[in-house]
């Protein structure tokens, strides 16, 4: 609706009011020219748009008249007398003598109420779901009628939470969201309409805009394949009979293409038979309409397809980060992994942005572990090379009472190199396996420990396969079981370095750090034989031998359980382990379990701080005894640099109930590791 002057260009304006809408009267020609621009320019924007509302809900109103309607109705009807209400304020304003600036005010708090009410009359019917295509083109007209009620006032009368339909951005229903595709405030859909008849092209593309779609259309084939290359396409509707390139060539063309191949295409054509429909199916095609087509069911297919599309633009969108995640966890495997590489995956808050945060937290953690178990590998190193480079003590004569002697062969493959020691299971050499051409080292059984019982053998045997399931680079692997001339032998790993034992008395005691490598790399062996139901029941400095590079290794898995099951030992008043490392539930004859090995270790880290067993005494009755009342005297004592945590967890190691220790192995390790800050050195006792 126009008023007097619509259609006439208006006189030149002057200053700075400009140019004026052909739309003005002379009256509010006049006010724009005395300064009231603002005031005008709102009068303007409620006249006109309460007019064109008006309009709009008397169309709506002649096209409701079945019964079911009634609501669409009622909200029509509410909508067309609040705009009136619009109008009437508008009008009074004419009259008004109040300043300008406070009848702007005035006027647009004044028209807010019936705003409001058209706002919420057109809410209502836009909160249905269309049952027809008729109610989804019905919606649409009630869609503009808000926006011009939201436009009366200014984009400022919108409401902050409120999408374009009036609901909540996040409100749905049973069915599904209340929102058609043109109703959302996200990105429309992009189509691509390709038919060289430009007449369909032309009335297909208006009805998908209708239907509140982004369209693009093409004349042929050619020019559609062209398109895609430059510009994203959400769904491609293509009539099959086309010049250049034709509806199947351009599908075939699509599907071909890594770039195209996971856009939906529906065949629009006039080929109806089934030889074409399956045709189109089989070359990729989502769907086949013949013409003419009913625009309910066209509707229908679109949808669903792009609803396909979108569930398949997640599953991608997922696949890739999956392969972010194993590409990752593929660096961490050459050491390459960046910390922070999945920073952006991980501010996502679903199960692989949650993954991804605990990957990233895990590898750090892991390579801060590595990196402190490197630094305290060093002192390690450190304190070996301190106890090689004092005088070596005299080396003890060889045992009269050996089995074996240098040079000789035993079972014509392994050459007696040397003598490393004695066990209390018996002699120690370095060997030449001459079938593998390596060295080992090859512990004799005691004649006492087995002498010719075949059970005691079989025991023998069967622990020695149960220690072999133990792979570990803290172990020393066992390799067979051998006899020669009625001797019992062992054979396996050579390790090349020194024992604790052999440490401890040359530094007599060692840092903290130093200490921590020894534990974290104990407590890591003790975590995998416990795994595997294997409980070593004699750890003390002897059994524990460091390589050059400073790893520890645990000798001597099984052992002690064939001697604990030895009969005639028993009898004889045989100990198995050794005192002042046997928890207390050894001494009293009770069942060896991972807590008895876990005692055994707290006295270890003792001893490697301290430079003596917390239960020194003056004899052997006396170091049980000790044991037995399990109250040694708190490291801090003596040490007191050792760190509070540390000296908690040497602590929980030596209680005398099982119960009252760490609870395993595995948190041992874990707790030890943990211990992270570089440590001032002890000066050896």
């Amino acid at each position: 609706m126009t008023d007097g002057h619509a259609g006439q260009p208006p006189p030149a304006a002057t200053g700075s009011v400009g140019a004026l809408s052909p739309l003005w009267s002379g009256a509010t020609l006049r006010i724009a020219e005395s300064g009231e621009r603002p005031l005008a320019i709102a009068r303007h924007r409620i006249r006109c748009g309460a007019h064109r509302i008006a309009a709009d809900c008397e169309r709506l109103l002649e096209t409701l008249g079945r019964p079911e309607r009634a609501l669409w109705r009622d909200a029509a009807g509410e909508a067309l007398v609040a705009s009136h209400h619009a109008l009437a304020i508008e009008t009074r304003w004419e009259q008004s003598t109040t300043p300008p600036a406070d009848q702007l005010a005035a006027l647009t708090d004044a028209v807010r109420e019936p705003q409001r009410r058209i706002i919420d009359a057109m809410g209502t019917l836009l909160g249905l779901v269309p049952t027809s295509f008729q109610e989804e083109l019905l919606l649409e007209d009630a869609r503009d009628v808000r926006e011009t009620a939201i436009a009366l006032t200014g984009t400022d009368a919108i409401p902050a939470t409120a999408s374009r339909t009036g609901l909540p951005r996040d409100e749905t229903t049973a069915a599904g969201p209340l929102r058609s595709p043109a109703d959302t405030d996200l990105k429309l859909p992009r189509l691509l309409v390709a038919d060289d008849d430009p007449d369909s092209r032309r009335t297909l593309a208006r009805l998908l805009e209708r239907l509140g779609y982004d369209v693009v259309t093409a004349e042929h084939g050619l020019a559609a394949l062209e398109m895609v290359q430059w510009q994203p396409f959400d769904l491609i509707l293509t009539d099959i009979a086309m010049p250049q390139l034709d509806g199947l060539a351009l599908l075939r063309r699509l599907k071909s293409a890594d770039a195209t191949r996971d856009i939906p295409v529906i065949m629009v054509s006039g080929l109806a038979d089934l030889a074409s429909v399956v045709e189109c199916i089989e070359n990729g095609a989502e769907d086949h309409i013949t013409k003419p087509y009913e625009v309910v069911l066209l509707h229908a297919r679109i949808r669903a397809s792009l609803e396909r599309k979108r569930m398949r633009d997640l599953e991608l969108a997922y696949l890739r980060r999956v392969g972010q995640l194993t590409a990752a966890a593929e660096a961490v495997e050459r050491d390459a992994y960046q910390p922070g590489t999945l920073d952006a995956m991980g501010s996502d808050n679903d199960e692989l942005g949650r993954l991804a945060r605990v990957f990233d937290r895990m590898v750090s953690g892991i390579r801060q572990h590595a990196d402190r178990l490197q630094r305290r590998l060093e002192h390690l190193r450190q304190e070996m090379r301190q106890a090689r480079a004092r005088p070596a003590s005299a080396q003890p004569a060889a045992n009269s009472d050996s089995p074996f002697r240098v040079g000789q062969t035993i079972a014509d493959r392994y050459e007696i190199l040397g003598e490393l020691g004695r066990g209390g299971m018996g002699m120690v050499y370095q060997a030449r396996d001459a079938q593998l051409g390596e060295e080992v080292a090859l512990k004799v059984v005691r004649r006492d420990l087995v002498g010719h019982n075949a059970s005691l053998v079989e025991r023998l045997k069967s622990e020695i396969r149960l220690a072999r399931r133990i792979s570990h680079r803290n172990v020393v692997r066992a390799h067979d079981l051998g006899e020669w001339q009625g001797v019992f032998f062992l054979t396996m790993e050579f390790v090349k370095g020194i024992n604790l034992s052999d440490l401890l008395d040359t530094q007599g005691s060692l840092s903290i750090e130093s200490t921590l490598a020894i534990g974290t790399q104990l407590a890591d062996a003790l975590a995998v034989a416990h795994e595997q139901q294997v409980i070593h029941r004699d750890i003390k400095p002897a059994n524990l031998l460091i390589n050059d590079e400073g790893i520890l290794k645990v000798m001597d898995f099984g052992l002690a359980r064939l001697a604990e099951h030895s009969t005639g030992l028993t009898q004889a008043g045989y100990v198995v382990g050794t005192p002042g490392y046997m928890a207390p539930e050894q001494h009293l004859g009770g069942a060896a379990d991972a807590r008895s090995d876990l005692f055994s270790a707290g006295v270890v880290l003792y001893e490697c701080l301290a430079g003596r067993s917390p239960f020194d005494a003056s004899s052997p009755m006396a170091v049980v005894d000790r044991v037995l009342e399990c109250r040694p005297a708190p490291i801090r004592q003596s040490i007191p640099q050792v760190p509070p945590a540390l000296a908690a967890v040497i602590g929980r190691l030596l209680q005398r109930e099982p119960r009252d220790r760490v609870g395993s192995a595995r948190e041992l390790a874990e707790q030890l590791a943990a211990m992270g800050q570089t440590h001032r050195e002890l000066a050896p006792a």
